[in-house]
């Protein structure tokens, strides 16, 4: 007992909020019943320290300095509770347990117990050890607990603005419900959210000043109302439409959504990448399409309005320029009016123009086309399914050649020749199989991407004719491709196949009859399918 008294000891004291400490004595009843023991055992402490953190992990900072003053010869000892209250981890566990051999802690005194520096090392690791597993297998009891929960459908954690947990359902099957004080509100935010006429600070205010929305507060804490990262986080959050993230994961709730996905993917939009909902503009035509010539900038459409002084009407006129936002680059280029712009278009969809009497022709002429291909193909996967059949029989040959007792010193087949040749087999094996599925495909994605095209060439400039801004801005961007405005003259640089639409209708004899139904049957019945018109149909289907 004198030895004892002449020792300096640090009173450590520790628990944290985690489930690892549910049943765990407070840090007050921890001191109060530490105290006892210094007063009954007359011992010297001179300091003490109260620790709110979970020891499953190293980093403490009072258990650190507390190590520390032990090590620099400030302190001899240790008054705790219970050993797991110092480590919980194998790397504080450790360190006690070198301390102690090392005589650098020359006394640890819990309740029960006091362990010296001459004591048997394994009781010390078994008990540290004990309480090292009971977190790893906390660990995976929580782990296993929350994906099972996941796999039903149900969110761990604390349920977002607008629902609240069960409390009172069974451990690991709580369901998370609509909140009756805060739910309509919720869903309000999001209307005027979707209306597109506020911002996210406005729609705050709205609901905190004029509804009195306010969260949950939090433990210790008197602010409860909404902040506006709050509101941003709320409206990027998958789960107000029937859905959570989890570990990175997207999963189905079974909780009530509050929005549908539709409307989800509009808010996004609405936010933009400045989360502002976006000016309700009309969309104007070929935005972003165009590029200027001599400096690389996008060709940008503006609408201005001109009063009428004599009659007080306003006219409306659209014109495209370019941005010139390349400000290392100077721009000379001048504006376009939208109707010269449109009929420098029309003109490009004019050569490419087919009837629908020539559309018929065309498909006709590419069907038989394609019954010939059909036939082809047939011939070619036969001989793809010959080889095929061949790769596999090799593959058998070689398995059996290299688990044959013959074999058994590998002396005719070595392992990395063996592994060698069937990594080869099983190569050429998928690749042939590769093939046939191609090929199997070819002929119906051949005539249905033909046919587009055709009947694009047939209806195309009447869809534009009749089509709104961003119709004809889909048509011009399926014309082709490297649109060029330069001195107020578009270049086009056709798509292939339009392309070879636009070569074979300058051809003779099509030039005449492009847009004459009544003398293309006359011809056709007069030449017959064989005659040059025929030929050129023929062409095309390449």
């Amino acid at each position: 007992m004198k030895i004892l008294n002449k020792l300096r000891y640090i009173l450590y004291c520790r628990k944290s909020t985690d489930t690892e400490d549910r049943q765990i004595q407070s840090i007050e009843d921890q001191e109060n019943e530490l105290n006892r023991l210094v007063k009954l055992q007359n011992l010297n402490v001179v300091k003490i320290f109260r620790e709110s953190k979970s020891a499953k992990r190293p980093g403490r900072p009072d258990f650190n300095e507390m190590m520390a003053m032990i090590q620099c010869g400030q302190a001899d000892g240790i008054i705790v509770w219970k050993l797991n209250r110092l480590a919980r981890n194998p790397i504080d566990g450790g360190q006690i347990q070198w301390f102690l051999q090392q005589n650098i802690i020359k006394s640890i005194i819990t309740p029960s117990r006091e362990y010296l520096p001459t004591d048997n090392v394994l009781m010390m690791a078994v008990e540290l050890g004990v309480a090292n597993q009971f977190i790893l297998d906390l660990s995976k009891d929580v782990k296993r607990g929350l994906d099972s929960k996941v796999e039903k459908g149900w969110r761990p954690g604390k349920a977002t603005l607008g629902y609240l947990n069960d409390k009172a359902g069974d451990k690991g099957n709580k369901r998370i419900f609509k909140d009756p004080e805060r739910f309509d509100i919720v869903k309000k935010m999001w209307e005027l959210l979707l209306s597109g006429n506020n911002s996210v600070s406005q729609i705050v205010k709205i609901v905190t000043d004029e509804k009195g929305l306010r969260t949950i507060p939090k433990k210790n804490s008197t602010d409860n109302r909404l902040s506006l990262s709050g509101a941003y986080r709320m409206f990027t959050n998958p789960f107000y439409y029937g859905w959570f993230s989890w570990n990175g994961e997207i999963h189905r709730g079974n909780h009530d959504p509050m929005i549908t996905v539709e409307e989800f993917d509009r808010a996004q939009q609405i936010l933009g990448k400045k989360g502002r909902p976006r000016p309700k503009n009309k969309r104007l035509p070929f935005n972003g399409v165009i590029v200027c010539s001599e400096c690389g900038g996008m060709i940008t459409s503006e609408e201005k309005s001109k009063k009428i002084k004599s009659t007080g009407e306003i006219h409306y006129y659209l014109y495209h320029h370019c941005s010139k936002r390349k400000k290392d680059k100077i721009c000379h280029q001048q504006s376009i009016r939208h109707e010269e712009l449109k009929t420098q278009i029309e003109k490009y969809l004019e050569k490419i123009t087919i009837s629908e009497q020539l559309l018929d022709w065309a498909l006709e002429v590419l069907r038989s086309n394609s019954k010939i291909e059909e036939a082809n193909r047939d011939k070619i996967l036969k001989n793809q399914r010959k080889n095929y059949d061949d790769v596999l029989k090799r593959i058998d040959n070689l398995i059996h050649l290299y688990i044959s007792p013959d074999n058994a010193d590998k002396g005719l087949l070595s392992e990395d020749e063996y592994k060698a040749q069937k990594n080869a087999l099983m190569k050429e094996k998928t690749l042939t199989d590769s093939e046939m599925q191609k090929l199997s495909e070819r002929v119906n994605e051949w005539m249905d991407l033909t046919e587009q095209t055709f009947r694009f060439a047939t209806y195309a400039k009447c869809w534009f004719y009749e089509g709104d801004f961003e119709r004809k801005t889909q048509i011009l961007q399926a014309l082709g491709q490297n649109f060029i405005l330069k001195d107020g003259k578009l270049d086009i640089s056709l798509r292939n196949p339009l392309l070879v639409i636009k070569k074979g209708l300058e051809k003779q004899p099509l030039k005449m009859f492009r847009l004459e139904p009544t003398l293309l049957q006359e011809y056709a019945h007069k030449n017959g399918k064989n005659s040059r018109l025929a030929t050129a149909f023929s062409q095309w289907s390449g």
